[in-house]
Protein backbone atom coordinates (compact mmCIF):
# COMPACT_ATOMS: atom_id res chain seq x y z
CA UNK A 1 0.00 0.00 0.00
CA UNK A 2 1.12 3.38 -0.88
CA UNK A 3 1.99 6.29 1.77
CA UNK A 4 -1.24 7.96 0.42
CA UNK A 5 -3.27 4.58 1.00
CA UNK A 6 -2.44 4.37 4.24
CA UNK A 7 -2.80 7.80 5.14
CA UNK A 8 -6.05 7.82 3.85
CA UNK A 9 -6.57 4.73 5.34
CA UNK A 10 -5.47 5.97 8.76
CA UNK A 11 -7.80 9.45 8.75
CA UNK A 12 -10.94 7.59 7.97
CA UNK A 13 -10.38 4.60 10.48
CA UNK A 14 -9.51 7.46 12.91
CA UNK A 15 -13.11 9.35 12.06
CA UNK A 16 -15.34 6.32 12.08
CA UNK A 17 -13.85 4.91 15.41
CA UNK A 18 -13.84 8.60 16.99
CA UNK A 19 -17.82 8.54 15.83
CA UNK A 20 -16.65 11.22 13.12
CA UNK A 21 -18.02 9.65 11.01
CA UNK A 22 -21.46 7.64 12.02
CA UNK A 23 -22.54 4.23 11.78
CA UNK A 24 -24.37 4.28 8.31
CA UNK A 25 -23.48 7.15 6.71
CA UNK A 26 -21.54 7.92 3.35
CA UNK A 27 -18.00 8.49 3.60
CA UNK A 28 -17.27 11.41 2.40
CA UNK A 29 -14.66 10.76 -0.45
CA UNK A 30 -14.04 14.09 -2.08
CA UNK A 31 -13.78 16.07 1.18
CA UNK A 32 -11.41 13.35 2.63
CA UNK A 33 -8.52 13.32 -0.74
CA UNK A 34 -9.13 17.49 -0.33
CA UNK A 35 -8.11 17.05 3.35
CA UNK A 36 -5.20 14.89 2.58
CA UNK A 37 -4.01 16.57 -0.79
CA UNK A 38 -4.49 13.14 -2.32
CA UNK A 39 -6.13 11.92 -5.40
CA UNK A 40 -9.23 9.61 -4.72
CA UNK A 41 -7.40 6.38 -5.99
CA UNK A 42 -5.57 6.23 -1.97
CA UNK A 43 -9.29 6.89 -0.80
CA UNK A 44 -10.42 4.01 -3.20
CA UNK A 45 -7.43 1.43 -1.67
CA UNK A 46 -7.85 2.92 1.54
CA UNK A 47 -12.34 2.07 1.55
CA UNK A 48 -11.04 -1.16 0.06
CA UNK A 49 -8.44 -2.25 3.37
CA UNK A 50 -11.67 -0.74 5.98
CA UNK A 51 -14.36 -3.02 3.94
CA UNK A 52 -12.02 -6.24 4.95
CA UNK A 53 -12.22 -5.03 8.27
CA UNK A 54 -15.66 -4.90 8.74
CA UNK A 55 -15.67 -1.19 9.46
CA UNK A 56 -16.82 -0.26 5.80
CA UNK A 57 -19.72 -1.39 3.38
CA UNK A 58 -18.94 -0.22 -0.15
CA UNK A 59 -22.32 -0.91 -2.09
CA UNK A 60 -22.45 -1.25 -6.25
CA UNK A 61 -22.75 2.40 -7.54
CA UNK A 62 -23.48 3.61 -3.87
CA UNK A 63 -20.11 4.59 -2.55
CA UNK A 64 -18.81 3.35 0.68
CA UNK A 65 -20.25 4.38 4.20
CA UNK A 66 -19.67 3.28 7.82
CA UNK A 67 -20.73 -0.01 8.80
CA UNK A 68 -24.05 -0.05 10.71
CA UNK A 69 -24.31 -3.49 12.11
CA UNK A 70 -27.30 -5.40 12.87
CA UNK A 71 -28.33 -6.90 16.10
CA UNK A 72 -27.77 -10.33 14.37
CA UNK A 73 -24.62 -9.33 13.27
CA UNK A 74 -23.95 -8.03 16.76
CA UNK A 75 -24.96 -11.51 18.23
CA UNK A 76 -22.61 -13.19 15.77
CA UNK A 77 -19.64 -10.98 16.53
CA UNK A 78 -20.51 -11.54 20.05
CA UNK A 79 -20.34 -15.01 19.95
CA UNK A 80 -17.12 -15.60 17.76
CA UNK A 81 -15.62 -13.17 20.42
CA UNK A 82 -16.61 -15.16 23.73
CA UNK A 83 -15.27 -18.43 21.90
CA UNK A 84 -12.25 -16.77 20.88
CA UNK A 85 -11.67 -15.15 24.58
CA UNK A 86 -12.38 -18.31 26.62
CA UNK A 87 -9.37 -20.11 24.37
CA UNK A 88 -7.10 -17.15 24.87
CA UNK A 89 -7.92 -17.12 28.25
CA UNK A 90 -6.85 -20.83 28.82
CA UNK A 91 -3.95 -20.66 26.58
CA UNK A 92 -2.89 -17.66 28.30
CA UNK A 93 -3.10 -19.49 32.34
CA UNK A 94 -0.70 -22.05 30.57
CA UNK A 95 1.98 -20.16 29.07
CA UNK A 96 1.59 -16.70 31.14
CA UNK A 97 4.05 -15.47 34.18
CA UNK A 98 3.73 -13.61 36.88
CA UNK A 99 5.04 -10.92 35.34
CA UNK A 100 2.69 -11.12 32.56
CA UNK A 101 -0.09 -11.47 34.85
CA UNK A 102 1.35 -7.94 36.87
CA UNK A 103 0.89 -5.91 33.62
CA UNK A 104 -2.69 -7.69 33.06
CA UNK A 105 -3.57 -6.23 36.53
CA UNK A 106 -2.31 -2.95 35.76
CA UNK A 107 -4.36 -2.60 32.20
CA UNK A 108 -7.02 -3.10 34.06
CA UNK A 109 -6.97 -0.72 35.80
CA UNK A 110 -5.55 1.34 33.74
CA UNK A 111 -9.22 0.73 31.90
CA UNK A 112 -11.43 1.82 35.14
CA UNK A 113 -9.31 4.63 35.40
CA UNK A 114 -10.38 5.71 31.70
CA UNK A 115 -14.05 4.58 32.02
CA UNK A 116 -14.14 6.84 35.14
CA UNK A 117 -13.28 9.86 33.73
CA UNK A 118 -15.78 9.57 31.13
CA UNK A 119 -12.75 8.84 28.59
CA UNK A 120 -15.17 6.73 25.60
CA UNK A 121 -12.39 6.63 23.59
CA UNK A 122 -9.39 5.81 25.98
CA UNK A 123 -11.85 3.22 27.94
CA UNK A 124 -12.76 0.85 24.77
CA UNK A 125 -8.86 0.87 23.75
CA UNK A 126 -7.91 -0.01 27.35
CA UNK A 127 -10.19 -2.58 26.46
CA UNK A 128 -9.17 -3.71 23.41
CA UNK A 129 -5.94 -3.72 24.42
CA UNK A 130 -6.44 -5.65 28.07
CA UNK A 131 -8.25 -8.38 26.07
CA UNK A 132 -6.09 -8.34 22.94
CA UNK A 133 -3.30 -8.82 26.06
CA UNK A 134 -4.17 -12.24 27.21
CA UNK A 135 -4.60 -13.32 23.76
CA UNK A 136 -0.49 -12.12 23.45
CA UNK A 137 0.14 -14.42 26.15
CA UNK A 138 -1.57 -17.39 24.55
CA UNK A 139 1.44 -17.62 22.05
CA UNK A 140 -0.68 -18.03 19.12
CA UNK A 141 -0.39 -15.78 16.27
CA UNK A 142 -2.78 -16.65 14.06
CA UNK A 143 -5.80 -16.76 16.95
CA UNK A 144 -4.39 -13.22 17.96
CA UNK A 145 -4.46 -12.07 14.05
CA UNK A 146 -8.21 -13.30 14.14
CA UNK A 147 -9.12 -11.65 17.40
CA UNK A 148 -7.48 -8.26 16.32
CA UNK A 149 -9.79 -8.14 13.53
CA UNK A 150 -12.20 -9.00 15.61
CA UNK A 151 -11.74 -6.37 17.67
CA UNK A 152 -11.45 -3.55 15.04
CA UNK A 153 -15.73 -4.71 14.81
CA UNK A 154 -16.13 -4.68 18.04
CA UNK A 155 -14.66 -1.21 18.85
CA UNK A 156 -16.97 0.34 16.30
CA UNK A 157 -19.79 -1.43 17.73
CA UNK A 158 -19.02 -0.22 21.34
CA UNK A 159 -18.47 3.10 20.66
CA UNK A 160 -21.84 3.35 19.02
CA UNK A 161 -23.72 1.94 21.92
CA UNK A 162 -21.81 3.85 24.72
CA UNK A 163 -24.36 5.41 27.51
CA UNK A 164 -22.84 6.84 30.49
CA UNK A 165 -19.95 6.10 33.22
CA UNK A 166 -22.09 3.72 35.35
CA UNK A 167 -22.56 1.65 32.02
CA UNK A 168 -19.04 1.59 31.25
CA UNK A 169 -17.91 0.63 34.23
CA UNK A 170 -20.40 -2.09 34.91
CA UNK A 171 -19.17 -3.83 31.43
CA UNK A 172 -15.31 -3.61 32.74
CA UNK A 173 -16.12 -4.79 36.23
CA UNK A 174 -14.51 -8.66 35.10
CA UNK A 175 -10.99 -7.58 34.36
CA UNK A 176 -9.34 -7.86 37.14
CA UNK A 177 -11.44 -11.25 38.57
CA UNK A 178 -10.56 -12.90 34.90
CA UNK A 179 -6.70 -11.74 35.52
CA UNK A 180 -7.14 -13.20 39.11
CA UNK A 181 -8.81 -16.60 37.51
CA UNK A 182 -6.19 -16.90 35.16
CA UNK A 183 -3.03 -16.56 37.19
CA UNK A 184 -4.58 -19.06 39.74
CA UNK A 185 -5.24 -21.53 36.61
CA UNK A 186 -9.09 -21.52 37.33
CA UNK A 187 -10.17 -22.12 33.99
CA UNK A 188 -13.65 -22.61 34.92
CA UNK A 189 -13.92 -19.25 36.98
CA UNK A 190 -12.14 -17.81 33.77
CA UNK A 191 -14.90 -19.14 31.65
CA UNK A 192 -17.94 -17.97 33.56
CA UNK A 193 -16.63 -14.50 34.01
CA UNK A 194 -15.91 -14.15 29.94
CA UNK A 195 -19.13 -15.51 29.73
CA UNK A 196 -20.88 -12.69 32.18
CA UNK A 197 -18.63 -10.19 30.51
CA UNK A 198 -20.31 -10.36 27.02
CA UNK A 199 -23.84 -12.19 27.43
CA UNK A 200 -25.87 -9.45 27.71
CA UNK A 201 -24.66 -6.62 25.68
CA UNK A 202 -24.39 -8.98 22.93
CA UNK A 203 -27.22 -11.13 23.39
CA UNK A 204 -25.59 -14.55 23.14
CA UNK A 205 -28.24 -17.35 22.30
CA UNK A 206 -28.49 -18.95 26.46
CA UNK A 207 -28.25 -22.52 24.37
CA UNK A 208 -24.15 -21.42 24.40
CA UNK A 209 -23.61 -20.06 27.37
CA UNK A 210 -24.85 -23.35 29.37
CA UNK A 211 -22.34 -25.25 26.93
CA UNK A 212 -19.46 -23.38 28.69
CA UNK A 213 -21.43 -23.66 32.11
CA UNK A 214 -23.23 -20.60 32.46
CA UNK A 215 -27.23 -21.06 34.53
CA UNK A 216 -28.87 -18.21 32.49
Amino acid sequence: MSNQSEAAYRQIKEMILHMELLPGTRIPEVQIASRLSISRTPIHDALRRLEAEGLVRIGANRGASVTQFTQEEIREIGTVRMVQDILAAQLAAYYGSASDFDHLEQMAGDCETAASRGDVYGRIQTDMDFHLEITRLSRNNRLLSQQYALYQQIHLIQISQYTDIAHSLAQIHHHRPLTAAIRNHDLAQARHLICQHVQDFYRIDPYLLRCYGLEV
